[in-house]
């Protein structure tokens, strides 16, 4: 519903408009803008953007705005819906179609436009994908996009706060914090809303309760009584100036509440069953007296906070009568069918909650919303057992439904619950009597099982289905096809190639492309992974071409997954990196979002292996879905522990690996159980924990060996050697001996096999043999063999023990001297401090002068986390200072002050600035 309000004077605010015109400015000149209005609820953000926008509408601009909906289970793309004309995702053949269409629609609305979407922090999941999406569509179109966010209720653990995290970040974003009124202002605003000077004691209570929250300041001096107790929170406020106006109009407040953010004139004149003179009278009074506003055809809350106290306020009682009414009447309308979900849950009315949640779940799904259509389906399965014949409401059985919900899970990247649903079906299905459908579930359970880090189920499940699939089932393709894909991510690699090239000509004859393009993917990896990298990366290409023909997201998901990680291993990590960008871009376009935190990893590890450590460690630093399936995070986590470990932060790898642990133990996962395994040993060896290093390499070696994950085992076993070469014990030469020659033998074994060794086994091989040396005879050589390629880290490391070496066998000083300054250099360029340490240690018992070099910015030492700077803008916070003050003291720009001092309030765990303050203070800044 389209709304235009009058707006009192703006207080406080002439900078924030300002940079908002400069926005506008910059699209209209065909540079694409978004600016994120963040703040406190109440302090003035919608004020802000409306007054900002009326007056940019009277300019010639177009303006679309939407707002997102507060409800347990989301209507997807509802502040799009609101915003645009005509209808999306009906009917539609992809999602990067229909994404594509409305940014078509958005751009070619005016010249220009103006694009506003209010409470962010309510955004449901689709609404998230798609706006990501158009800051890329929308790059260089005369649009500005406007989002706003309740500052307090976008924590580290809010699924909004990856996305605000990411937006922010992006060169053409700007995050705007709308900061408390100061007194002057209170002042200033209490004046102009009684006409004359407001008395001290108001002032001073103004101040104390409100905070400088103008929302709170205006419902305060509304309310004030001519005696007694001022009301002490916003609640309060509202329901006492609520108490004030006639029974008819408080009937109506109630009523509205329970519809929603806005409500047509019509439906609630039917709601309210009052004679229409009534209603006009009583909306008077609540428009008169600031609870409502009026639009075109209705009305909506002043402030989502009177809208929330009021339905708060409802008996438990109230509040279900309320809703069914609501739900009877709009179910005669054209309704969102997930609207109509939520009233008839609210209402406690099971049948029509159950077909409601259903038809909103299908709907959901046709629009490629599957995290909503997933709570949809959730809430259908609550309430099955209750319905009086659910089979018969639906038209669907508890197979179906639980199999709806299990796929939407999947695919939203809840794979645990996922597994747990297709368990439940599976305790319902008779193997005897549909061994088809039985065998279809177990391979599905296998998927989902491998998806939420579950190894021995996933290998059992596949084992089933293979057990029981009929020999001539169309279906058994599909059941090879994970047959094939469990090999190759269990790393045993020549299984994997042998099913992969059984069941390409078999995937073929039956049409079934993605079984076929599984398949692709299997002989790609594994082949890669057998040393044959030119014909695994062709069948790469192949398979990308087939995901970017049949627009499959899981194929395209699945691509930018393994393409980048392979390019990884090949030591190619700048087309790596570009391939995970162009993942992480197309994610939100076509909604793989199981993949997306997986490609994220490539790309730290890209970074990582370029030496651009800090982009590595700040690509990985957003907020991520804390309801998203663990096992996605391990790349990430992982390479963020080592780029920990190689900076000196132990506390921060050691609570990376613990995180990383909780997934995998007791999973004998190859690829990242033993990473996981080489990381705990270099975090132990670092500590000191001689048995603790010993037994994490004793594990990965017992995981990696028997497979066939050649540059795993070679890093593992490089690993295990310097561990004993650093502790130096009296059994360490044996133990090095041993871990050396095991590896040895695995290698040569894959060779004998049609293995080829991959530059990055080679090169983990001679850093073995040379940690070896150190434990006889250091020798130089040794560490000339190690070829560091790209990485600046391991080139920096090993001039280091090759100085080491020189010095210790009376080599060339001068040599030796050089290679430390070029390890310190390097050391220093990259901030990897432990690396620093030792190099220095070395040159002072050398008694060699380095020369100087930048020192790395130091680990942060401080107890909560805060960097140098951080902690210098908590100062000034704590001295009340703004963030243009704050800019001015430090010689950076306003943004970067803004960005400093939201990360300090996120990583202290607080809601304001205020909070900051009193911080601040506590520790002595």
């Amino acid at each position: 519903m389209s709304r235009r309000v009058s707006v009192p004077e703006l207080i406080g605010r002439r900078d924030e408009l300002a940079v908002l015109t400069d926005a506008l400015a910059d699209a209209a000149a065909g540079t694409g803008r978004l600016v994120l209005v963040v703040g406190d609820a109440g302090v003035g953000k919608t004020r802000l953007v409306q007054e900002f926008a009326d007056r940019a509408a009277r300019t010639g601009t177009t303006v679309l705005s939407g707002g997102c909906l507060q409800l347990e289970a989301d209507i997807p793309y509802a502040p799009f819906d609101e915003a645009l004309p005509g209808e999306f995702f009906a009917g539609t053949p992809d999602r990067a179609t229909e994404f594509r269409r409305v940014a078509e629609t958005i751009a070619g609305a005016g010249q220009p436009v103006v694009l506003v979407l209010e409470d962010l922090q309510w955004a449901d999941a689709s609404t998230r994908d798609l706006l990501v999406f158009l800051q890329r569509a929308l790059r260089h179109a005369p649009v500005l996009q406007i989002g706003t966010h309740r500052s307090g209720e976008v924590g580290g653990d809010h699924p909004v706060a990856g996305m605000v995290a990411e937006l922010a970040r992006l060169p053409h974003a700007e995050r705007l914090r709308l900061e408390p009124l100061t007194p002057k202002e209170t002042t200033e605003l209490a004046r102009g809303l009684l006409g004359v000077e407001p008395g001290r004691e108001m002032v001073t209570v103004l101040v104390s309760r409100a905070e400088g929250n103008p929302f709170f300041t205006e419902e305060l001096i509304a309310a004030w009584p001519a005696r007694g107790e001022v009301p002490q929170t916003v609640r309060e406020v509202v329901i006492t100036r609520l108490a004030r106006l006639t029974e008819g109009a408080r009937h109506l407040s109630r009523l509205a509440s329970v519809i929603g953010r806005t409500v047509s004139h019509d439906l609630l004149a039917e709601l309210a069953e009052l004679p229409e003179v009534d209603i006009g009278a009583s909306v008077r009074d609540l428009v008169h007296h600031g609870q409502l506003l009026a639009g075109e055809d209705g009305y909506a809350f002043r402030h989502a906070l009177i809208r929330e106290a009021i339905y708060a306020d409802l008996l438990p009682g109230e509040r279900r009568a309320a809703h069914a009414r609501v739900a009877r009447l709009l179910a005669a309308r054209p309704t969102p069918v997930a609207e109509l979900a939520h009233h008839w849950d609210a209402a406690g009315e099971v049948d029509e909650a159950l077909v409601a949640s259903v038809r909103a779940g299908e709907s959901a799904s046709a629009a490629f919303a599957h995290a909503e259509a997933h709570a949809h389906y959730e809430r259908a399965l609550r309430r099955w057992r209750e319905a009086s014949a659910p089979e018969a409401l639906t038209g669907l059985d508890l197979d179906t439904l639980l199999e709806r919900a299990a796929v939407a899970a999947s695919i939203a990247s809840r794979n645990r619950r996922a597994v747990e649903l297709t368990r439940e079906r599976l305790s319902l299905l008779d193997p005897a009597a549909e061994p088809e459908k039985v065998a279809l579930a177990y391979a599905e359970l296998a998927h989902r099982a491998w998806a939420s880090a579950d190894w021995p189920l996933a290998r059992s499940a596949n084992q089933c289905a293979l057990e029981l699939i009929p020999a001539g089932s169309p279906s058994r393709v599909s059941i090879l096809a994970h047959r094939a894909g469990l090999a190759m991510l269990s790393s045993r690699h020549h299984d994997a190639l042998r099913f992969a090239r059984e069941l390409l000509p078999v995937a073929s004859a039956a049409g079934d492309t993605t079984s076929y393009a599984r398949g692709l993917m299997v002989l790609a990896i594994s082949l890669i992974g057998t040393g044959h990298a030119e014909e695994g990366l062709s069948y790469l290409r192949q398979h990308l071409a087939v995901a970017n023909e049949t627009r499959v997201p899981r194929l395209l998901g699945v691509n930018y997954a393994n393409h980048p990680e392979a390019l990884v291993w090949l030591d190619r990590p700048a087309e790596a990196l570009a391939l995970a960008r162009e993942g992480v871009a197309r994610a939100s376009e076509f909604g793989f979002d199981f993949y997306l935190l997986l490609i994220v990893g490539n790309q730290v590890r890209a970074l990582a292996e370029l030496g651009r450590w800090d982009e590595a460690l700040d690509a990985a630093d957003d907020p991520a879905d804390q309801g998203a399936d663990a096992f996605t995070r391990l790349p990430m986590d992982l390479a963020r522990a080592d780029l920990s470990l190689r900076r000196g932060d132990l506390a921060r790898a050691r609570a990376l690996l613990a995180a990383c642990a909780e997934v995998l133990t007791g999973q004998d996962d190859v690829q990242h159980g033993t990473e996981l395994s080489a990381l705990q040993a270099l975090l132990a060896l670092r500590e000191g924990r001689w048995p603790d290093a010993r037994e994490a390499v004793r594990e990965g070696l017992r995981v990696v060996l028997p497979a066939d994950n050649q540059h795993r085992a070679a890093r593992v076993v490089w690993v295990g050697v310097r561990v004993e070469a650093d502790a130096g014990l009296p059994d360490s030469s044996a133990r090095a001996d041993e871990i050396l020659s095991a590896g040895e033998a695995r290698l040569a074994a894959l060779e004998a096999d049609g293995a080829l060794l991959l530059p990055r086994t080679r090169r983990y091989l001679a850093l073995a043999r040379a940690e070896r040396s150190r434990l006889a005879t250091p020798s130089p050589s040794a560490w000339e063999e190690v070829d560091a390629a790209h990485d600046r880290y391991l080139l920096g490391y090993a001039r280091f023990r090759w100085a080491e070496a020189v010095l210790l066998t009376r080599g060339p000083r001068q040599q030796a001297v050089t290679a430390l300054a070029e390890a310190a250099a390097i050391a220093a360029e990259l901030a990897a401090a432990p690396l620093a340490e030792d190099v220095q240690a070395l040159a002072e018992r050398a008694r060699i002068t380095l020369p100087a070099v930048t020192p790395a910015e130091p680990v942060s030492a401080d107890p909560d986390g805060l960097t140098a700077r951080e902690a210098e803008v908590l100062a000034l916070v704590g001295r009340g200072l703004t963030n243009a003050e704050i800019a001015a003291e430090l010689f950076i720009s306003v943004k970067t002050a803004s960005v400093h001092v939201s990360n300090i309030l996120r990583k202290l765990g607080l809601k304001s600035r205020i909070q900051a303050a009193a911080v601040a203070q506590r520790r002595g800044v």
